[in-house]
């Protein structure tokens, strides 16, 4: 209510407050100052912060009465946006764009000035951005003490882990060896790396040497064409044509550069209006949670909306059991993603030992190939075993129905017909029985003599490999201690290489500079050099004048001096002018006669034309009907 009831000049007066607040250059006396620097002044501050309005004369009227229509928008806007906009402020002292008209940067000095100031501008924006930057990734004390504290501790864990393994190692003979071999094994690794990207950089300059010696062999080849077919002197025409052409292609090569020229230079300039744009703040991500977390209310609000209203018993059993499915085919894909994982597992550490069965120096493992084959024969080998297996489960079921078969037929008739040949056949079976028998036992025999040998051959190297396997690991451990210390003193030698090239850039500013100072001081006394020699030739001239006119020497030999020659030819002009002017006032005079002369003249020439006309017609008239000849003239001839 009481900021409702304030006067226009209090409105005024905290406007220029809060204007104060975000720029200490309006702390002015409002009484003192006149309104239409008020009005210039704030104006262009709050265009500076980006104020959306017509800035016409109602909004000028508004603003220099203090209208609350006018004052209140301003005053919200600028309370919303307080942080925002004080950083804006400041960074448009150094940001905004000085304008110059083009006639003033045509002067070496003022462009000197004008770069030199987008220089310091841009090398502002820079250092702002690194500064924003910084004061995001602080951090709090109390976190950098926790932290320091949790680094102490884990370098008192590691420099015990680190003496522990001095002391394993130092009983250990190959150690030295080991380390020495891995030291050089990481030296080779790097060598091969520089030699790999030194041989793609030879790869891309190879070819676009190639390249340029395909073009270059093309041209070549089109002259010695044209040469052929023009003669051994060449035709100038085509070789014209052909420079037209590479004129063409190197102007199409001229504004392809050009046009990416122009999209990087417009990407750069967005780049700058984003870094010059005020940082996301808390706030800000605060209030995006806060609409992220309304919309989802919304969504859920919607869903139970669709939910009553879809309150059908079938569907509700078709949701369920698509509910089902789903959950059936989620633990499927798991299963096989799991399934899919252990696969690859499995697979890495095959391979593994493969290679360290390899590498070891004990008997040589099968190959990949040979144990896939291996593995192979051991699955079909399985599979026969099982499928005798069957053969024989399904055997023996059958000869416990025939004996019970048997024993029911005897309880009927001890001397059943065919009880001869039944027994023949059961001798039979079981002959067969007892060789399928001895088979299978034979296979399965193997099959585990095989696999204890496979297990007998795994457990050796594996004890074979366990020395080397401790021994890695340590190597590990301290691979990780030289990697620790490599990467203190890479920092250290980063640190130390940005100061000095901030020494050798500042160092080279001051050059450049010193240079331009060189380079304007040689302009200014070349062009001293040319007034004075300018300055002393007309001296020269002066003194010769003097002497002219102390008839001590003569200018030339009609006149004494240079004055009395000028003077000479300003009356011999005045002379050709006056006579000049006699003759236009002649012609001025009989002009409008000349005029009619010659319009009589025009007249008579049409005259004598239209009657030579007509005497040709008679004359041809009179020839048609066999008179005599008739010249021109109206004599007849004939």
């Amino acid at each position: 209510v009481g900021f409702d009831e304030k006067e226009p000049y209090e409105l005024m007066e905290c406007l220029n407050r809060v204007l104060v607040y975000l720029d200490s250059k309006h702390e002015v006396d409002l009484r003192e100052e006149k309104p239409e620097a008020m009005y210039q002044r704030m104006a262009e501050f709050l265009h500076i912060l980006g104020y959306q309005c017509s800035y016409d004369t109602e909004f000028q009227h508004g603003l220099l009465s203090g209208d609350r229509r006018t004052v209140h928008p301003i005053l919200y806007w600028i309370l919303c946006n307080l942080q925002q906009l004080k950083k804006r402020a400041y960074l448009a002292k150094f940001c905004m764009n000085l304008e110059l008209p083009e006639e003033f940067l045509r002067e070496e000095q003022v462009y000197t000035v004008f770069q030199s100031y987008k220089e310091l501008q841009s090398q502002f924006k820079a250092t702002h951005a690194h500064a924003e930057r910084e004061r995001l990734s602080r951090m709090v004390p109390t976190e950098l003490q926790r932290e320091v504290v949790q680094l102490d501790a884990e370098r008192e864990q590691l420099s015990q882990k680190i003496q522990h393994l001095r002391n394993r190692s130092e009983k250990d003979e190959g150690f030295q060896m080991l380390l020495k071999v891995t030291s050089m094994l990481r030296k080779e690794q790097e060598e091969e790396a520089r030699l790999s990207e030194k041989l793609v950089e030879q790869r891309y300059q190879l070819e676009a040497t190639e390249q340029l010696y395909v073009e270059r062999s093309a041209k070549l080849r089109e002259m010695r064409e044209m040469q052929q077919q023009d003669g051994e002197g060449g035709n100038a025409d085509a070789m014209l044509k052909v420079l037209r052409n590479d004129v063409i292609k190197g102007r199409a090569a001229l504004d392809r550069v050009c046009k990416e020229g122009e999209e990087k230079l417009q990407r750069l300039r967005e780049t700058d209006a984003a870094l010059s744009d005020p940082p996301v703040t808390q706030q800000d991500i605060a209030a995006l949670d806060q609409e992220i977390g309304a919309m989802q209310d919304e969504i859920r609000a919607m869903e139970q909306t669709i939910n009553a209203s879809n309150q059908d018993s079938r569907l509700s059993v078709y949701k369920q059991q698509a509910n089902l499915v789903a959950k059936k085919k989620e633990a499927v894909m798991k299963d096989k993603k799991e399934a899919e994982q252990e696969h690859d597992n499995l697979a890495k550490e095959l391979t593994a030992k493969e290679r360290d069965y390899e590498q070891s120096r004990g008997h040589k493992f099968m190959k990949k190939e040979e144990f896939k084959s291996y593995a192979a024969s051991l699955r079909d080998k399985s599979a026969k075993f099982k499928r005798l297996k069957a053969e024989l489960s399904e055997a023996r079921h059958e000869v416990a129905v025939l004996l019970r078969t048997e024993q029911i037929l005897q309880a009927k008739d001890p001397t059943p017909h065919g009880l001869k040949e039944t027994e023949a056949m059961l001798e039979k079976a079981s002959v067969e029985k007892s060789q399928i028998d001895k088979a299978k036992g034979k296979t399965l025999d193997e099959i585990s003599s095989i696999v204890s040998r496979i297990n007998t051959q795994l457990k050796d190297k594996k004890n074979k490999l366990a020395p080397q396997i401790k021994a890695l690991r340590s190597v590990r451990q301290n691979f990780q201690q030289v990697e620790v210390k490599y990467l203190e003193k890479k920092g250290a030698y980063d640190q130390a290489r940005s100061a000095m090239e901030a020494e050798l850039e500042k160092t080279a500013n001051d050059v450049k500079q010193l240079e331009s100072e060189v380079l304007e001081s040689e302009k200014n006394y070349h062009q001293l050099s040319m007034e004075l020699c300018s300055a002393e030739g007309q001296l020269q001239r002066a003194h010769r004048e003097a002497r002219c006119q102390r008839k001590e020497e003569r200018h030339s030999e009609d006149h004494q001096t240079m004055a009395e020659e000028y003077a000479a030819q300003i009356t011999q002009y005045d002379e050709h002018c006056r006579e000049l002017r006699k003759e236009q006032k002649i012609v001025k005079e009989t002009h409008e006669d000349n005029l009619k002369q010659k319009r009589a003249f025009v007249q008579l020439e049409k005259l004598i034309g239209v009657k030579l006309k007509i005497l040709k017609q008679e004359f041809q008239q009179q020839q048609s009907l066999g008179m005599g000849m008739v010249d021109p003239r109206g004599h007849q001839t004939g």
